[in-house]
């Protein structure tokens, strides 16, 4: 974890900021003129699989949070900026990336960060989202990234140094949020992948950052979010670089491009021009009041949060709603402190402050929210089946839930805790046929199996995550030993080969081009 709140925010991974230091001077002569057709950049292809190559490192890495929920909320709100770069011809159907070919993903850092990797891969840091103060504010960044992407910016720079590889950017970005915590741990990180000369290679131009925030303004005034979400966050960034001091990164204090970019963002709005009230999803808030009581698990931490929702508890201008999402909040801190009487009674404090009918509407988006909360409530008190049978009994309406697939992965969790093995396998087997790039749920699903003794489950399970994981050779070798399993029937034998056959085919098309990366 982190321990400055504002630590180096773009060292080779595609920061919202802008340039390391050392970049800013030959950064405009390694980026080539924007809008040139003639440019030496990446294939959509190419730019494919090397962002998959990069993000399965990072899985590997542990970088990657294992968090259905934030993950599907990112989606599902970014879903909208895509869908005005489609209407703005940013995106165009049958060329370049597809919305549907963007992945967002969560990164549990303390770090306000978010850094776009080839093929649209999208990392957003935790800290990013609980430091947003509104919605619009943390879209604005998504959508700078997502200009990016649009823009080939990324493309660009990586083609005119075709020998980058997945793994010497994967080392780049870790080294980045090593850099927050330890000098000497980012220069091990970048010793590993020789990464020092990427690190220059990949920071943006002040053109492409320039264009980058005039794209995601567009997206984000097209997707119904508040656009001078940018400027605000601009500025509460240079306020807190200039605070900071000493103690701040030298290239963020001395960093020429936030008073011009503010400026510009100020520019679009209008001079006093007042813009349409946005009014926040309540799964922002409610999330991030998730994600802060999780931030810091010290002793010391967890009693700085608690004192600061009591406080705020205390303020009259303070409504129902909030109120709930404050105890939803002090639940959430208790059971991080396995105190599970305390978190019951902060849940019950929610739930009456919703039950009044006027709040009905309210109660019904958050409801899944709270209701995970509630199976760790329950869970924790060893109340496991009484939590198994609610989540039996999920509505149907929740399915379109950002909560609904964390619900799921809950549920067979619960049904393992409630020593139903065989129905744990049943329910992890639907998930993965649902969600087959669920990683950590192919390994929940080997686990059961292996518990089982269904050996050819067991290595079928580990094969699609290692394939998930990138390791090509590893899947294979657990798909062979699923083939040679004893409980392996004529049915399963027969979708081993065929998935045999397409990873073997897979192999053999990016092993030359693994080496010649590599």
């Amino acid at each position: 974890m982190l321990q400055k709140p504002w630590p180096c925010l773009a060292i080779a991974c595609f920061a919202f900021l802008g340039l390391p230091v050392q970049a800013v001077a030959q950064a405009g002569a390694n980026l080539p003129a924007l809008g040139e057709s003639n440019v030496d950049e990446l294939s959509v292809s190419e730019e494919r699989r090397l962002g998959r190559s990069v993000y399965q490192e990072l899985m590997r890495a542990g970088v990657v949070s294992n968090d259905p929920e934030v993950e599907d909320y990112l989606h599902a709100q970014s879903w909208r900026l895509l869908q005005a770069a489609l209407s703005q011809g940013h995106l165009v159907r049958g060329a370049f990336l597809q919305p549907e070919e963007f992945e967002f993903f969560v990164v549990r850092d303390r770090s306000i960060n978010a850094f776009a990797i080839p093929g649209g891969y999208i990392g957003v840091h935790t800290g990013l989202i609980v430091q947003s103060q509104s919605e619009s504010e943390l879209m604005s960044v998504l959508a700078h990234e997502i200009g990016h992407v649009t823009q080939r910016h990324i493309s660009r720079m990586i083609g005119q140094q075709r020998q980058s590889s997945g793994v010497m950017i994967a080392a780049a970005i870790l080294a980045a949020m090593a850099a927050g915590s330890s000098g000497d741990a980012a220069a091990g990180i970048l010793s590993l992948g020789q990464t020092v000369a990427v690190r220059e290679q990949l920071a943006f131009s002040r053109e492409a950052e320039r264009e980058a925030d005039r794209v995601g303004f567009g997206l984000m005034s097209q997707a119904g979010f508040d656009p001078a979400g940018q400027a605000r966050l601009f500025e509460r960034l240079a306020q807190a670089s200039r605070l900071m001091e000493s103690d701040a990164p030298s290239w963020l204090r001395t960093h020429p491009l936030t008073q011009e970019r503010i400026g510009e963002s100020q520019s679009r709005l209008g001079l006093g021009r007042a813009t349409t009230p946005v009014v926040d999803s309540l799964e922002f808030h409610w999330l991030k009041a998730r994600l802060q009581a999780q931030e810091d698990r010290s002793v010391d931490g967890q009693a700085r949060q608690r004192g600061r929702l009591l406080d705020a508890l205390t303020k009259s201008e303070v409504g129902s709603i909030d109120q709930a999402r404050l105890f939803y909040a002090l639940a959430w801190l208790a059971v991080e402190a396995r105190d599970f009487s305390e978190a019951q009674r902060s849940l019950q404090r929610v739930d009456e402050l919703l039950s009044r009918p006027d709040w009905r509407d309210q109660r019904s988006l958050v409801a899944p929210l709270i209701e995970r909360l509630r199976f760790r409530v329950l869970q924790g008190q060893g109340r496991v089946r009484e939590a198994l049978e609610r989540a039996d009994r999920l509505p149907v309406e929740w399915r379109t839930a950002v909560s609904w697939r964390a619900l799921q992965r809950d549920r067979i969790e619960l049904a393992i805790d409630n020593k139903e093995s065989a129905r744990a396998l049943s329910l992890a087997k639907a998930y993965v046929s649902a969600h087959p790039k669920d990683a950590e749920a192919w390994r929940l699903y080997g686990s059961i199996a292996e518990g089982l003794s269904r050996r050819s489950i067991a290595h079928w399970a580990a094969a699609e995550r290692y394939a998930l994981l990138g390791a090509i050779p590893a899947a294979i070798e657990q798909l062979e030993a699923a083939r040679r399993a004893a409980d392996t029937d004529f049915l399963s034998l027969s979708q081993i080969d065929a998935r045999l056959a397409t990873l073997r085919r897979q192999w053999q098309a990016e092993k030359p081009k693994l080496n010649e990366r590599r």
